[in-house]
């Protein structure tokens, strides 16, 4: 009965941002549970995404990529559009798209590396949000997981744009959970800390990277794997009473 709560066998899953990075672990954590997987995100067509469709088919569920701008209103409501008009409805929506933006401290920053940062991290969380919202209140049930970052607690000169942006995320996911909580929808934030991925792999391979990682009390960066039971908890039954929460998973990392 227990590991039946975990289960996500016809579930349909939207993840942005799923072609690179977390959103690449997210999908194949959906997908291992049951789940067919929506992937939103601008680099659809492009080989990294492909080969990204290509493991989540492994595990025998449905992948559907939808090319999406998740800073325009009109693409992130197609998307949406999209996934109702392929499976019926739309159960979970993981809200991985960001980027990091320009390492500039606040004095120096130019504004267009703001303006950048807010549209993909912060305006396109709150417009998925919107456009997945719409639907799981017809359907009078969803769960939405917004991605901020373990950043979000933690002041580091330069990163103010993108700090901002995930502080931000915190607020819309209790004010959302508020809204939707009537409409069985519950609306939680994961705050990631370092984790391995291809951007950054090389970097922890090198002097800098090691020095960074031997302060850290954990003294390594997490594995994408170590990402996957707590995305499967926050998208099953399992999490059913859990809304407008933030988790922290970073192994320590800030302590």
């Amino acid at each position: 009965m227990a590991l039946e709560m975990f289960d996500l066998s016809g579930k349909v899953a939207v993840v942005t941002g799923g072609c690179s990075g977390l959103g690449v672990a997210f999908s194949e954590a959906l997908a291992e549970a049951g789940a067919d997987i929506v992937i939103g995100d601008i680099m659809v067509g492009t080989p990294s995404c492909d080969e990204a469709c290509a493991t989540i088919q492994k595990f025998g569920t449905k992948v559907l990529p939808a090319k999406c701008d998740v800073t325009s209103p009109e693409s992130a409501d197609n998307l949406m559009a999209t996934t109702i008009k392929e499976f019926g409805r739309v159960d979970i929506l993981i809200n991985s798209a960001g980027l990091f933006g320009e390492n500039q401290k606040v004095a120096d920053m130019d504004p267009s590396n703001w303006d950048k940062v807010m549209a993909v991290d912060l305006k396109g969380t709150f417009l998925c949000c919107r456009a997945a919202a719409k639907e799981m209140i017809k359907q009078n049930g969803g769960r939405i997981i917004n991605i901020a970052s373990a950043s979000s607690f933690k002041a580091l000169p330069g990163m103010a744009a993108y700090a901002t942006a995930k502080s931000g995320i915190l607020m819309l996911t209790k004010t959302l959970a508020l809204e939707l909580v009537r409409y069985n929808v519950q609306v939680n934030t994961l705050s990631p800390g370092y984790f391995i991925t291809p951007l950054n792999k090389d970097f922890f391979e090198t002097e800098a990277g090691k020095r960074m990682v031997s302060n850290w009390p954990p003294r390594r960066p997490g594995n994408l794997d170590e990402l996957k039971g707590i995305i499967i908890y926050l998208s099953s039954p399992a999490s059913s009473f859990i809304t407008g929460q933030n988790i922290v998973i970073d192994g320590g990392q800030w302590l």
